[in-house]
């Protein structure tokens, strides 16, 4: 007599493979994911480095200032105008025109760039603006704050690309993924820390996200893009998750006249 359908065993038998079967693909498909996203982020920063290159050749190597003085209209950083009255409206719903950014002349070809698809959208992630983040920090030794009193590290606000020694140019950072953990802004509290995007980095200052398998892209000055590894240690405890700490300066460097 003919059997129709399988017993019990044997469909306890087929489930067992197919969850021994998943339980192998899914790593294999969310590594394969995190690979696309750094290649793709890599691809970023490298149509970024162009942008930035045809800048510098425009202003005889001077970088752009993290941002300007207050204006009577808003305040200009370079990856954006802030009209007056938009941190009013909150986090998350504050206002940013790009078009009005340094960059964006010569990144208007390249839409989406300035948005690393491995940055989290959900979960602790805080925006700051309304629309598309800025996800790339600068080194803050070529773009600083426009005088001393603001917290300049460079001496006079911006730095030029031709101090960099030409021994240190293969080092020497220009951008890299950036975030950076916020308790002191809403909806973020102490017990709830956030990520956050953050304009800039710079030595032992925990304004690296390590987002790539634990590694971060960094564009440096040469123009290549590389993964780099954090310091020992600088992980940001408050969510270690994140992954956001600082480099290892035997790694990279940020002072284009030597030092560290």
């Amino acid at each position: 007599m003919l059997r129709s359908g399988f017993s019990l065993i044997e469909l306890l038998v087929v489930i067992a493979i197919v969850g021994v079967l998943a339980g192998l693909l899914v790593p294999a498909v969310v590594g394969a994911m995190e690979m696309a996203n750094q290649v793709a982020c890599a691809s970023n920063l490298h149509q970024i480095g162009l942008a930035t290159q045809l800048y510098l050749k425009d202003n005889d190597g001077w970088f752009f200032k993290l941002y300007l003085l207050e204006t009577p209209d808003g305040r200009y950083w370079y990856y954006g105008f802030e009209p007056n009255g938009s941190p009013a409206l909150g986090e998350g719903n504050r206002i940013l025109d790009r078009t009005r950014g340094k960059l964006y002349p010569y990144l208007q070809a390249s839409e989406g760039v300035e948005v690393c698809p491995a940055v989290p959208f959900s979960g602790p992630y805080k925006p700051k603006y309304k629309g598309k983040p800025w996800t790339y920090g600068i080194n803050r030794y070529f773009s600083t704050h426009p005088n001393a009193a603001g917290g300049n590290v460079n001496g006079n606000g911006n730095g030029n690309y031709f101090w960099i020694r030409p021994q240190d140019v293969a080092r020497t950072v220009i951008f890299a993924d950036s975030a950076q953990i916020v308790t002191h802004l809403p909806p973020a509290s102490e017990q709830y820390p956030m990520i956050e995007d953050f304009p800039y980095i710079e030595p032992l200052k925990k304004y690296v996200q390590f987002r790539h398998s634990g590694k971060a892209n960094v564009l440096f000055a040469d123009w290549h893009v590389e993964a780099v590894g954090p310091a020992e240690g600088s992980i940001d405890p408050r969510l270690p998750e994140a992954m956001v700490g600082y480099f290892d300066e035997k790694d990279v460097r940020f002072r284009p006249r030597g030092g560290g």
